[in-house]
């Protein structure tokens, strides 16, 4: 019935399709759900939230670190403060996500300040010089007309089994005076329960594909943009120049944090680019950004501290990513699409493994697994090791041409 009720709701503002896949703390197979929904921002949100109501409460409920650590710094003088400033400043630049994001809460019956932070929760947790425990690793490969990106999502294990995928198409959002912001979005995300999609990875109409890398910049900036709104803002580039001046915020107060994204255009595959973002400081402005065009490399790793900008902006240490790019290195260059699944599959490492499970060291999981193979125009997404035990690669959750929708 709940199901129903969602078709019939939404077919006044567009259509939705949901495949009724069960929701995964009820029962142990590996399901990543699909949504497919049309409307405005809050329509978009709303449906979203609904569809996965049961998933999203599951999920807050759960997730320790939204009762332990982000609530209690807001519910100090300092925390509001900072939180209420980047709401101020979401709201003056994306007001747009800002009504998705209302949308998710409302869909999904949680409170709106919980959902927002799970969104500025990356700058949260650097102020009190803690690491967030999503972290990733991409591989770029560009040889012989083998040109692909592939990346782990490694994130909290609870993502694993409450995460789904949306296809959204969503208009042009409209100001209480009338103007409007923005163009039709059409997009492809895989998205963390009850978050704004674009954090992890995800493509569009136009041809972009996006995956992104956690950073840990020590100099956080208040009354900035924040992090996961600017991945969101992503999902709406038309080619790498407007990427990269959406990601450095080029029309807006600059950046709270860092992060690093991968983009690669469908459309012309001979482009591939990592860009690293930095906390836009009054001191260091100028690396605020820097852009590695991957062309003409056979191949690129990319971890979870600044490679281009190490030594330029302060950061974090991660031990994870030193493990990681060391057992990648000694592995050699990969030259096909099955040198990158032993890649990213690999668990050699007892205490740092390139594809990752929860141990007394490191707390994070591989979650999913996305491969971009821009030769071919497909994606495939493995929630499970893309490496299984007989060979390369293993059975895929997911399979399609991109962009699709």
């Amino acid at each position: 019935m709940a199901l129903v009720a969602v078709l019939t709701l939404l077919c006044t503002c567009g259509f939705v399709y949901a495949k009724p896949v069960p929701v995964s703390p009820l029962n142990n197979t590996l399901n990543l759900p699909e949504l497919h929904v049309r409307g405005t921002h809050y329509e978009v949100g709303y449906t979203v939230g609904y569809t996965f109501r049961e998933r999203i409460q599951d999920f807050y409920t759960k997730y320790t670190l939204l009762h332990d650590v982000l609530t209690p710094f807001y519910q100090s003088d300092k925390g509001k403060a900072i939180v209420d400033g980047y709401l101020k400043v979401a709201n003056e630049s994306f007001p747009q996500y800002i009504s998705e994001l209302t949308g998710i809460s409302d869909g999904a019956n949680v409170p709106f300040i919980q959902a927002f932070l799970l969104t500025v929760r990356h700058e949260i947790l650097l102020m009190q010089r803690k690491r967030d425990v999503s972290s990733c690793t991409d591989v770029f490969m560009d040889i012989a007309n083998q040109r692909v990106l592939a990346h782990n999502e490694d994130s909290d294990p609870l993502v694993k089994d409450h995460a789904y995928l949306i296809h959204a198409q969503i208009s042009p959002h409209k100001l209480p005076n009338g103007t409007q912001i923005g163009d039709w979005e059409y997009f492809t995300a895989y998205t963390y329960p009850g978050h704004l999609p674009g954090c992890a990875f995800g493509h569009n109409l136009n041809g972009m594909v996006f995956t992104v890398n956690a950073v840990f910049p020590k100099n956080v900036q208040p009354n900035k943009q924040v992090r996961y709104m600017l991945n969101r803002a992503m999902l709406a580039a038309t080619d790498p120049s407007h990427a990269l001046d959406i990601v450095t915020n080029k029309n807006g107060p600059g950046v709270a944090s860092g992060f690093s994204v991968n983009i690669g255009y469908a459309s012309d595959f001979s482009k591939l680019y990592n860009i690293e973002v930095a906390p836009t400081t009054p001191s260091t402005p100028q690396y605020s950004q820097t852009v590695l065009d991957v062309q003409g490399l056979q191949h690129y790793f990319h971890f979870n501290m600044y490679d281009k900008l190490n030594g330029t902006v302060p950061q974090y240490e991660d031990p994870s990513t030193e493990h990681r790019k060391a057992r990648a290195a000694q592995m050699g260059s990969p030259y096909d699409l099955r040198n990158i699944v032993d890649i990213l599959g690999d668990t050699e490492d007892p205490d740092y493994p390139i594809y990752r499970s929860p141990n007394n060291k490191d707390g994070a999981e591989t979650v999913a697994t996305a491969i971009y193979d821009f030769s071919q125009g497909h994606f495939t997404v493995y929630l499970g090791n893309p490496k299984d035990k007989e060979g390369y690669p293993g059975t895929p959750m997911i399979q399609r041409f991109f962009p699709n929708f």
